[in-house]
C-alpha cells in the first residue's frame, strides 16, 4: 500500500516515517516538508493513504486534502496534528482518522488497522508479507521469518531469476551464468534440480507471491507481491530523475544500505553491482548539489 507523509517540520516528518516503517505492507512513496510539492507529485506517487499535518506554513493540511481528493478521490486521508480543534472539519472531508501528536505507537496501530479494514486488507496477524533484500546480503523474509536454504545454488538461482524478473531467460544462458564450468548436460540437470528446490522451498514456507514458469526452453519469474528494496530504489530514483523531488532522492539514497548483492560472490552480479554503485555515487553528487545532471 503506497503512502505519503506531509509535515513541514522535518524532525516530526522523520519520526512519523520511522513509525510507519514498522508496517511491511506500507510502501513510502514520498515524504514532504513542502505541501505544494506533495500536491504537484501526486500523479507520480499515487498514494493509497496520505498522512497530513494540518497547520503548515505554505498550505494547511485541510486545503491540501481537499485539493488532493478533488483529483484522487479514491485516496484516504489521515491527519496527524498537534491541534484537536480541526477534528470536525477533518471528518467533514471524510478523513479516515485524526491522530494527535505526539503519536503513540499503539494509537497508530489502531489507525493502521482501520485503514486495512476499509480497504479489505488482512491484518498482519492474518497475512504474512514477503520482503526481499538485494542491498548487501541476498535475503528473503516471510513475515518475520528468514527463509532458510539447505543448499547455496537454489538460493543463488532465485536471486538470478529476481534480477531478471518479468523477462524470459534461455535455460542455456542460465547454465552459462551459474554453472560455466560444468558440461552442458550436467549444467541442465543442475538447473532442473535447483528450480525444483526453489519451488519446494517456496511451497514449504507458503510463499505464493513468487511464480516461476517454464516454456520453450526458457524460464520466467513474476513477483506478484512483496516489498523489495531494489524495486523501491529503482522507483524512487526514477521519480527523482523525473520530478526533481528531493524526498524521492533521499528515499533512494537511504535504501542503498550497501552495494548490490555486496556479500555474495556471484560472477553474474558483478556488472550490475558496478552499475548500481555508479548510480548511487551520481545520486549523492546530485543531492549534494541540489540538482540533477544531464544524464537523466
Amino acid at each position: 500500500m503506497r503512502i505519503i507523509i506531509v509535515d513541514d517540520e522535518a524532525p516530526l516528518l522523520r519520526e512519523l516515517a520511522e513509525l510507519l516503517s514498522r508496517y511491511p505492507d506500507f510502501e513510502l512513496a514520498g515524504c514532504y516538508t513542502n505541501p505544494l510539492q506533495a500536491l504537484e507529485e501526486l500523479e507520480a506517487t499515487r498514494p493509497a493513504v496520505a498522512f497530513l499535518d494540518i497547520e503548515m506554513r505554505t498550505l494547511d493540511g485541510i486545503e491540501l486534502a481537499e485539493r488532493m481528493l478533488a483529483t484522487h478521490p479514491e485516496m484516504d486521508v489521515l491527519f496527524v496534528t498537534a491541534y484537536n480543534q480541526y477534528a470536525v472539519t477533518a471528518f467533514e472531508i471524510n478523513a479516515i482518522d485524526y491522530i494527535l501528536k505526539p503519536v503513540r505507537p499503539e494509537r497508530l496501530d489502531k489507525a493502521v488497522a482501520r485503514i486495512r479494514r476499509k480497504r479489505g486488507l488482512k491484518s498482519e496477524k492474518e497475512k504474512k508479507l514477503l520482503e526481499i533484500r538485494f542491498f548487501g546480503k541476498f535475503a528473503l523474509y516471510y513475515g518475520k521469518e528468514a527463509v532458510k536454504w539447505s543448499r547455496g545454488k537454489p538460493r543463488e538461482l532465485l536471486a538470478y531469476f529476481l534480477a531478471n524478473e518479468s523477462n524470459w531467460i534461455d535455460k542455456f544462458k542460465i547454465c552459462d551464468d551459474l554453472w560455466p564450468e560444468s558440461p552442458p548436460n550436467q549444467a541442465l540437470r543442475n538447473l532442473q534440480t535447483a528450480v525444483w528446490a526453489i519451488r519446494k522451498c517456496l511451497r514449504d514456507y507458503g510463499i505464493s507471491a513468487i511464480q516461476i514458469s517454464y516454456a520453450n526452453d526458457r524460464y520466467f519469474l513474476k513477483l506478484e507481491d512483496g516489498r523489495w528494496d531494489l524495486r523501491q530504489y529503482d522507483r524512487a530514483l526514477t521519480r527523482y530523475l523525473q520530478t526533481d523531488s528531493l524526498a524521492a532522492g533521499m528515499e533512494a539514497a537511504e535504501l542503498y544500505r550497501e552495494d548490490y548483492l555486496a556479500d555474495e560472490d556471484w560472477r553474474w552480479a558483478n556488472p550490475r553491482r558496478a552499475d548500481y554503485a555508479l548510480k548511487q555515487r551520481e545520486l549523492l553528487v546530485w543531492l549534494s548539489a541540489g540538482k540533477k545532471t544531464a544524464l537523466d
